[in-house]
């Protein structure tokens, strides 16, 4: 098999290489357990402070940590006292004491101060890495705690000063580097999904993934997936406008402009639009998966997202199913959420709104220089305006998670970029936490960082509106860390070189894979059957 994709016109080879390097910084959306074997080291943790335990709150977390105890045998850590949060539920009593143990015994205890906690997760990372090590087998983590969305745990037991630890990838990638000495232990982390129903995976979050198990292809996808709405805007452009997939090319030529729709719009034209205009939105923001509305375990195979990075080479899914072998799917009854959330998040609408404000929180809490300078637009003020609202409006609540879900999806992507491309991080840090540099910190690489960033910055998107919204230039939801994160990478890793060296990279190296995440994404959309229904609705409707 080839190493090589063809690639989109003006660009050089996207090698296996670069892909393999590139999904250590990339996720699925699963509904089912990860393909691990049968003798890997387990750690499960719940680390959801016990005032957000509440069913309204983050305890469909806790849930999740009960759900996953019953059919994975290891290491259980828990900040909360399990048999408590148990006591009444609706779970069958075999089910109970398979998570507890008949002596109640099967779950420890971490400590409720933040930094007192991140110590010992940490420890029991490094003692959980070196038993894998010793047994030639893989490390599988899950955490059940709030998260960032680019899967960096939140560990946050308040106290005075309102203490947080953040348990970053990249941290966690430390531990294990140090316990083991090497690269190579195969590591799986796996999440709440911030965005979706089900939960988030990393299946190579230490290890590059391995050829035998991935291919070209599958990793292609996979990153592609990883990347969300991260292009949406222009993706949904392309699909609603003279160059649609959804037509022919003899009804192309009844098209005279870009724009398809007629000066005054029928309400149907109008409303098929904005149906295909959101479902490819949300499409891209659930990562594509056909079960993002749904928040409980899986076994169908033709629905198994895992096998967008490789085939299951462990244990099928039939025998996941049979450990699993409960009569309820939920320890809660299920509630209303709101229509475009599903069942995530608790699924109800106080949970639902509860963990986006959180999302929100985390982050205000972070991206530092984002909020004290006038550099993202309007999101600041949307962002505060939601956080003190009650009760906010369904489109209030889709126009924040577009906006958190943006930002984040372009931080995966420049994560994702740095990392495939092997590039230094700046000052050590993510992009998250990174501090954006100024004319004072350093001319000479600030005047590299400033060549890049005029380089790439236009090479990332503007976030989609909602349907029949317009673009304002005073209200608009900018974001720019990712491009300057990106760009203050690029100069230091040519600090010895010259502008054209910075020029070359940007436009022979990154652009390329840039445009085959866009063009990759495309293609994974027209494989969904509701939107080609939708888009064909659309077009019927102009009668073309």
């Amino acid at each position: 098999m080839s190493n090589t994709r063809p690639q989109p016109p003006g660009g050089g080879p996207i090698t296996l290489n670069i892909l393999q390097s590139a999904a250590t910084e990339a996720t699925l959306v699963v509904h089912n357990p990860p393909d691990v074997p049968a003798n890997s080291q387990v750690l499960g943790i719940c680390a959801v402070p016990e005032e957000y335990a509440d069913p309204n709150n983050y305890g469909w977390m806790v849930a999740d940590f009960v759900a996953w105890k019953a059919i994975f045998y290891g290491t259980w850590l828990s900040s909360l006292n399990i048999a408590n949060f148990l006591d009444g539920s609706r779970l069958p009593a075999e089910m109970t004491q398979k998570v507890l143990g008949i002596q109640n015994d099967h779950i420890g205890e971490i400590p409720t101060n933040s930094m007192e906690c991140a110590t010992a997760l940490f420890t029991r990372i490094s003692e959980r890495a070196q038993e894998a090590n010793k047994n030639g087998t893989c490390l599988l983590l899950m955490f059940f705690a709030p998260t960032t969305a680019e899967q960096d745990v939140c560990i946050d037991f308040g106290g005075p000063e309102g203490a947080k630890a953040f348990l970053t990838t990249e941290k966690i990638r430390g531990v294990i580097r140090d316990a083991v000495g090497h690269d190579e232990l195969p590591v799986v982390l796996l999440t709440p999904s911030p965005f979706t129903g089900g939960w988030v995976c990393n299946p190579s979050l230490f290890a590059r993934p391995n050829a035998s198990v991935t291919s070209i292809d599958s990793l292609i996808r996979f990153v592609s997936k990883s990347c969300g709405a991260v292009f949406a805007n222009r993706i949904i452009r392309f699909h609603t406008t003279r160059g649609t997939p959804f037509i022919s090319d003899a009804e192309r030529e009844k098209v005279r402009y870009d724009d398809m729709m007629p000066i005054r719009p029928t309400e149907e034209q109008l409303s098929s639009l904005h149906d295909v205009h959101r479902k490819i939105h949300e499409t891209l923001e659930h990562r594509l998966s056909v079960l993002a509305g749904k928040h409980s375990f899986n076994f169908d195979t033709a629905k198994d997202n895992w096998i967008t990075y490789g085939p299951r080479k462990s244990f099928p899914l039939a025998k996941w199913q049979a450990r699993w072998n409960r009569s309820a799917d939920r320890i809660y009854d299920e509630n209303a959420g709101f229509p475009f959330l599903g069942e995530a998040f608790g699924g109800t609408r106080a949970s639902q709104l509860f963990h986006i404000k959180y999302l929100v929180f985390i982050e205000l809490q972070t991206c530092p220089g984002d909020w004290d300078r006038p550099v993202t637009g309007g999101t600041r003020d949307l962002f505060m305006k939601f956080m003190e609202q009650n009760n906010p409006d369904e489109d209030t609540i889709k126009r924040v998670f577009d906006a958190v879900e943006y930002r984040s999806s372009s931080m995966t992507m420049a994560q994702i970029l740095v990392k495939g491309f092997g590039l230094p991080l700046p000052d050590g840090l993510r992009c998250r936490y990174w501090t954006d540099k100024t004319a004072e910190d350093d001319n000479v690489l600030y005047r590299k960082l400033q060549l890049a960033f005029s380089e790439i910055h236009n090479l990332f998107d503007y976030v989609a509106l909602l349907p029949g919204e317009t673009r304002h230039e005073y209200k608009d939801l900018r974001f720019w860390r990712p491009s300057r994160w990106m760009a203050a990478s690029i100069a230091s890793h040519f600090a010895g070189g010259s502008n054209q060296d910075i020029v070359e990279f940007v436009q022979e190296k990154v652009a390329p894979l840039m445009r085959l995440v866009n063009a990759t994404q495309k293609s994974l959309l027209l494989e969904d059957d509701s939107i080609k229904q939708l888009g064909s609705k659309w077009i019927a409707s102009l009668g073309l």
